[in-house]
């Protein structure tokens, strides 16, 4: 799905509907994470680690219905909300945190969700599409696969990509020092990549992999060379792309909200 970015700078919070709001208190975070879908302490440590409970609040109702959670992240705030009952008790919750903070606050709507959407825009949030880092790669800077995961390794953290595109897609769910709410991967010069890892490197490559593969699939990896070699099949720019764009609105995996500029 395509994700939005919305942000709410200080200012007086619109009166919402009464309910019973009150701070997260530490013995909260089970409860918590089953309503959050988490299934454990693990979301919950994280949100602990970087959060703020100062602004946190949750909503009981014979227990508890509704929270908003604020992180702290790259110099911004960021809430995240759910409920069993979404409505009044969400909306009071994300108020209170508001109200508490009084600072730009942060947050990220799939597209289809209309409630969400309704909500934050009656809270005074708007959206703004350009907010997430942009890590650029600049296709000028090579001229082959190998140049490429060097450039790549640069937007890492303490880690260096040795170009396994299966290790590529492993990287792209986070946890490589790359920003872990969603970026952009601004491609500049992607012609000239297209050329770069075009068919001759693709063959290359893949001339490399048949030499180590199992025997069971050296006849498929046979078949994409001999491919390769007439220009024709995916290339290395095709099938690093297609793994990008997984990452990103419409993937499979669109939850880690890395978008994808070719320019």
């Amino acid at each position: 799905m395509n994700t939005t970015i919305h942000r709410r700078r200080p200012g007086p919070v619109p009166g919402v509907p009464s309910a019973d709001v009150r701070l997260v208190q530490d013995d909260d975070h089970e409860a918590i994470a089953r309503l959050l879908g988490a299934g454990g302490e693990s979301e919950i440590g994280w949100w602990r680690l970087f959060g703020t409970p100062q602004t946190s609040f949750v909503v009981e109702a014979g227990g508890i219905v509704a929270v908003s959670l604020v992180v702290g992240y790259m110099g911004k705030f960021w809430i995240t909300y759910a409920s069993t009952a979404p409505g009044p008790a969400v909306t009071a919750v994300v108020a209170a945190s508001l109200r508490a903070l009084d600072a730009p606050v942060h947050a990220t709507v799939d597209e289809g969700d209309t409630a969400s959407e309704e909500m934050l825009i009656a809270l005074g949030f708007t959206a703004e599409l350009g907010d997430l880092p942009v890590l650029v790669v600049d296709g000028a800077l090579f001229s082959d696969f190998d140049g490429f995961a060097r450039e790549f390794t640069k937007l890492l953290c303490h880690y260096e990509w040795t170009g396994n595109l299966d290790a590529f897609n492993d990287i792209l769910r986070g946890g490589f020092g790359t920003p872990e709410l969603g970026w952009v991967f601004r491609w500049v010069n992607a012609e000239k990549s297209r050329t770069a890892l075009g068919h001759r490197a693709t063959a290359k490559r893949l001339e490399g992999i048949l030499k180590t593969c199992h025997p069971t699939n050296r006849a498929s990896v046979e078949a994409r060379i001999e491919a390769a070699r007439r220009g024709e099949g995916p290339t290395l720019f095709d099938d690093i792309v297609e793994i990008i764009r997984d990452h990103g609105p419409g993937g499979d995996e669109s939850e880690d909200n890395v978008i994808l500029e070719l320019r």
